[in-house]
């Protein structure tokens, strides 16, 4: 016979199991009642919240929570119906900062309480990081978007959890601003902006790309045409003639065969794409498959050109540089072509921006070597040869320990080798490429920077990075002639080059006239079609057999000056 003191001691277990359960989940346990105030806490609320656990009864939970998502908070409560249970969301404390992982759950017959987990996570130290907010909306602003779709991209591929990220075109936005005042814009934006929140993975994973463009990771059961139809109703609201139209498309954020690190690169790009061109030429709708298409297609051109790149499947050219003084030549730059018809442009350029540059940048380097080496064997005196690596590829330690490997064991080529690096802008840390610079030439390798004068960080470059040659950007070449500007800026960047000890070579010299004037001017070494187009191969001379003992005794040392 079950007695009254059993169902106690039963009641008593379950409730004690419960709450092992829940603590196992959870470092804080929160029961608000029907008014948001805190019934009850238990756990780790001084280290969370800010407040002794004692002192948290009798608190609204909205002033626990931070200010900037405090909105985002209410509206994820206010809307829960009785039985639901909502995706956990990141939320900020306001006493003590810390980002903490919100799970709520509403059981029927409990006086409309509503039952919070906090859970201090992983997830919720990357989303804390963020730095840069649209100040309109309070979404991520695109450069923190980016990042952290890097990291749920990592976080779902290592978890096989299935993520997905809604991209969405406002149509309209433009004319909306002209309609409201800024009291009522400022309204909507910020509704549009816990809007996109409340259905984010941990409630911070929206942003504001662009003016009118937005996106939202999320869960792959959340209801995009919902979501859709609130941005609607919102819009209603704030202004009922309002002509305004959602454009959405959702990726999937597990896809393809790619590394993690590569399908971050790829998903980066489209996301690019879709920001920086204009919605005319390229919006959501007008791709025929939309953008998970999209991403699928440029994940397998990665793919495919990561196989071309590993595999060597392109071809070397060689282009002159020479000496303006005496017109001999110099060094050669090292030029890729790929399959016919395929832009070498192009190609890099995209291995830039999906950031499989490093592939390409090491394939060079090895056809480079192979190069010198067929040279090498059969007694050539060796060509001094220059080759591109991005400012992308000397970012990464990785791709500098194997290009420093690859070289190590034949002193005679790697004292013929020289580096121009380019796209100098991607690189972040200046101090620490100086020192990436010097562990180079200490290696007897030297190193030229590419494009300089084409932008205004050109001399900030010349300041942090000690090397041995700049490469004046071919534009002011091609107008020396006729631009006293550009004329007197190629003046002073020989002259500073000149005091620093730096090596000028101006590119794109096409004329006799231009290579008058940049002797006049005082630069050193000329590139470009009048000294000769880019070859397949080159001339190179037999060693001679008495210099060959004179090095053996008296020792030998390459210099490019």
């Amino acid at each position: 016979m079950v007695t009254q003191d059993n169902k106690i001691d039963t009641l008593r277990t379950e409730k004690e199991r419960f709450v092992a359960f829940s603590f196992a989940a959870a470092d804080l346990l929160i029961e608000l009642d029907e008014n948001g105030i805190v019934v009850f806490a238990s756990g780790a609320a001084k280290g969370i919240t800010g407040y002794e656990m004692a002192d948290l009864k009798g608190v609204a939970f909205s002033d626990v929570v931070a200010q900037q998502d405090q909105a985002v908070i209410a509206k994820i409560l206010e809307t829960m119906k009785l039985g639901d249970r909502i995706t956990p969301v990141g939320a900020k404390m306001a006493k003590t900062n810390v980002t903490a992982i919100l799970g709520a759950c509403k059981l029927p017959k409990h006086q409309e309480h509503i039952y919070i987990a906090l859970n201090v996570s992983s997830v919720a130290a990357a989303r804390s990081n963020a730095e840069y907010r649209d100040s309109d909306t309070g979404l991520l602003d695109r450069k923190d978007f980016l990042k952290l779709a890097d990291k749920y991209l990592a976080a779902s591929a290592a978890s096989g959890q299935k993520a997905e990220l809604t991209l969405l075109h406002l149509n309209g936005m433009t004319t909306l601003q002209e309609h409201l005042d800024e009291e009522k814009m400022s309204l909507f934006l910020d509704r549009i902006g816990v809007l996109l929140r409340r259905y984010s993975l941990g409630g911070d994973s929206a942003g504001r790309l662009y003016d009118d463009k937005y996106g939202v990771m999320h869960s792959s059961s959340m209801d995009e045409k919902s979501l859709e139809d609130q941005i609607t109703t919102l819009t209603q609201e704030a202004d009922p003639k309002a002509t305004l139209t959602v454009q959405r498309n959702t990726i999937d954020l597990v896809k393809g065969q790619l590394s993690t690190s590569d399908a971050t690169q790829a998903l980066m790009y489209v996301i690019n794409r879709f920001v920086e061109s204009d919605t005319k030429d390229f919006n959501i709708k007008s791709l025929a498959e939309g953008m998970d298409n999209r991403l699928e297609t440029t994940m397998n051109r990665m793919l495919a050109l990561k196989s071309v790149f590993q595999n060597y499947k392109f071809k070397l050219v060689y282009q002159p540089i020479v000496r303006i003084s005496d017109k001999e030549i110099h060094h050669y730059e090292v030029l890729s072509r790929f399959k016919d018809g395929e832009s070498p442009y192009e190609t890099v350029t995209f291995a830039e921006e999906t950031g499989i540059i490093q592939d390409l940048d090491l394939g060079v380097a090895q056809k480079t070597k192979d190069k010198l080496l067929e040279y090498q064997k059969r007694g050539d005196v060796l060509p001094r040869l220059a080759f591109n690596i991005s400012g992308y590829s000397l970012e990464s330690d990785s791709f500098i320990d194997n290009l420093l490997a690859l070289y190590q064991d034949n002193d005679e080529i790697r004292a013929n080798i020289g580096l121009e690096v380019t796209e100098t802008s991607r690189i972040k840390d200046l101090e620490r490429a100086e020192n990436v610079i010097q562990t180079l030439r200490s290696n007897g390798m030297e190193i030229a920077l590419d494009d300089m004068g084409s932008g205004s960080a050109s001399f900030q470059y010349i300041r942090a990075m000690t090397v041995d040659y700049i490469k004046i950007d071919g534009t002011y070449i091609k107008e020396v002639l006729t631009n006293k500007r550009d004329a007197a800026i190629l003046k002073a960047l020989s002259r500073l080059c000149q005091e620093l000890d730096i090596g000028t070579i101006a590119e794109m010299v096409e004329t006799k006239e231009q290579l008058h004037v940049l002797n006049v001017l005082g630069v050193n070494y000329g590139q470009g079609w009048y000294f000769g187009k880019p070859q397949p191969d080159i001339e190179t001379k037999r060693k001679s057999r008495s210099i060959s003992k004179n090095l053996k005794r008296k020792g030998f040392a390459t210099t490019w000056a």
